[in-house]
């Protein structure tokens, strides 16, 4: 079974983010922030506005953001980062604002726009990086289960040795379902009405090319040995126009350009809320 390394070595472009619309929630149990929570991102037109989510608990409701430092939860006791950047500007990011004057409350809590950011970690991953989870976030990923469903939008989608089109979001399709007990252990990702036209395989000098796939697919990220791996299910699968080439030179995908929306000319933030 591959690492998370060697399976995400080579170039991404994941165009179907760009569109991708739905929401993620999320239920802290016993958290270490000190309260119980259910966490609510919504996610439109491919970009998670932190404005709009929520984080309920009992008192005073806390806030997420992202900063020039990560992505955070501004709590009753105290602005914790769930994910650390290992660098500014990040892929895909708008950070925090705030007001003009010294000391100023944030007015505007950032956004991320999920396509450059998500292909960003992905090569962070390749290169041997880690994914800047902090160690308050792990301790808190182990009492937090999450669902939610994103329907993703048509377009181009290339990974290391295999592209395609995803094709069919009007009629249903490639609807993601995401759901897990305890994120620290490990997600599930199922899509029932999977479909890909155009799609093209390089394997060891072999070249699949199809013209539609179509069928159900699971994705499982887990921990194993104190690692993460990857799995996935393929069922009730139908290839359409099936063409195989033995000994055929791989070929690039094709990566098309992403302009990811950068504040970097936003002031830099401190720790406090």
């Amino acid at each position: 079974m591959p690492t998370l390394g060697s399976l995400f070595a080579g170039p991404w472009s994941l165009g179907p983010l760009a569109g991708a619309a739905g929401a993620i929630r999320a239920e802290i149990v016993d958290a270490h922030l000190g309260f119980d929570a259910d966490v609510t991102v919504p996610i439109r037109e491919g970009r998670i506005q932190f404005n709009d989510a929520t984080v309920e608990h009992v008192g005073p409701d806390s806030r997420m953001g992202v900063s020039r430092l990560g992505i955070y939860v501004d709590a009753p006791n105290g602005r914790s980062y769930l994910y650390q950047f290992g660098s500014a500007p990040a892929s895909g990011v708008t950070y925090e604002q705030r007001g003009a004057l010294l000391g100023a409350l944030v007015s505007d809590r950032g956004s991320l726009q999920l396509q450059p950011f998500v292909q960003a970690l992905l090569a962070q991953l390749a290169e041997g990086h880690g994914l800047g989870v902090t160690e308050q976030a792990r301790m808190l990923f182990d009492r937090t289960a999450i669902q939610g469903e994103v329907r993703l939008g048509d377009g181009p989608i290339a990974a290391p040795g295999m592209q395609g089109q995803l094709a069919g979001r009007a009629a249903g399709h490639n609807t993601v379902r995401l759901h897990s007990e305890a994120v620290g252990r490990g997600l599930s990702a199922e899509i029932d009405a999977l479909s890909v036209r155009d799609a093209v395989l390089d394997a060891g000098g072999t070249r699949f090319e199809c013209d539609e796939i179509t069928g159900a697919l699971t994705l499982r990220l887990f921990v194993e040995g104190g690692r993460l791996r990857l799995a996935f299910d393929i069922s009730s699968v139908k290839l359409s126009g099936l063409r195989v080439a033995f000994g055929a030179p791989a070929q690039p995908p094709f990566i098309p350009s992403v302009s990811p929306r950068d504040d970097t000319d936003a002031a830099p933030t401190s720790l406090g809320a």
